[in-house]
């Protein structure tokens, strides 16, 4: 069964591209075959790390009508999975993808998953503060149950998640079956050379742009996304 993958966190800043860029790199590493969409035409980070690599990367504007028929061609044509990129305000992105289908703005992503016989899997993407919070719960209510949910905590700040862990979202998110993984840090330095110089997770290990200890941070990032994506069946 194809599956489809939203990486999502509806604010800007969360970390959606960075959890995009290193699942991305696993799949690849695992020999996953996999189409990448960038819907972030603004700061399309996903797409120049992967550019230049073996993956099909598509820069799609998904929060305009023309956009989002282009996302459901690249999900219906792919013949892997695809992995998108939600921009900021995703929450806006997928009410549409959520309306009946019939008008010239409209979108049944449950019907497009039906016809192609693939499963949609959120990957909502959460830091210590509230409002990711607030957006994953209006999402929860909002999205077909069949939904699969992923909820990555990403540690970028040294203090634990009290927020997510004390409230009914994790609840009604354990009720469903989903899986809570965490994104360790990357050196913020070895980040900024992998975004000047286009680079991605699998690219960084042969690059001369980084030093020898650089190299292993990256590995070490690799390693340790790979065991939070068994653990959230992702990969064997």
């Amino acid at each position: 069964m194809k599956r489809i993958f939203f990486i999502h966190g509806d604010k800007g800043g969360v970390g959606k591209t960075e959890v995009a860029k290193r699942m991305a790199a696993v799949m690849l590493q695992n020999g996953l075959p996999v189409t990448l969409v960038d819907g972030d035409n603004k700061n399309p980070g996903l797409h120049a790390a992967f550019q230049d690599g073996k993956l099909d990367v598509h820069c799609i504007n998904v929060m305009t009508p023309t956009g989002r028929n282009a996302l459901f061609d690249v999900i219906a044509e792919s013949p892997g999975d695809v992995l998108t990129d939600l921009p900021a305000r995703g929450s806006d992105v997928t009410k549409k993808l959520n309306q009946g289908g019939a008008s010239e703005d409209g979108f049944s992503l449950e019907l497009l998953l039906t016809e192609i016989d693939a499963e949609l899997t959120i990957v909502f993407v959460i830091d210590q503060t509230r409002s990711p919070l607030v957006a994953l719960k209006a999402e929860l209510a909002a999205l077909p149950d069949a939904t699969r949910w992923i909820v990555v905590r990403n540690w970028r700040e040294d203090r634990d998640f009290r927020l997510f862990d004390t409230t009914q979202v994790k609840a009604d998110l354990e009720a469903r079956g989903a899986a809570i993984i965490d994104m360790i840090r990357l050196d913020p330095r070895v980040n900024d050379i992998l975004e000047n110089g286009s680079l991605n997770l699998i690219t960084a290990q042969t690059s001369d742009k980084l030093s020898t200890l650089q190299k292993m941070r990256v590995k070490a990032a690799v390693r340790s996304w790979s065991e939070q994506m068994k653990i959230a069946g992702l990969i064997e």
